[in-house]
């Protein structure tokens, strides 16, 4: 506990979830827009599924590097 209080600080809180405010909106939108468009029936909604998850690791791992670029 000594150790976390030593070495944490507010700013780490404050940029953990900003993240993770950022990384939750795209999975929303991504999802939300892969699903909402997707046509086919059950074969259509797997494949709508598969492309929204590849996305949103792409954007996420791309808004990642992009955000501790800009907040270190």
């Amino acid at each position: 506990m000594s150790g976390i209080r030593e070495y944490l600080n507010s700013t780490d809180i404050t940029q953990g979830l900003i993240k993770a405010l950022v990384f939750g909106l795209i999975l929303s939108v991504v999802a939300c827009f892969r699903g909402y468009n997707a046509t086919g029936g059950a074969r259509g909604v797997g494949i709508a599924t598969t492309k929204s998850v590849v996305l949103s690791s792409v954007l996420i791992l791309f808004s990642d590097y992009v955000m501790t670029t800009i907040m270190f």
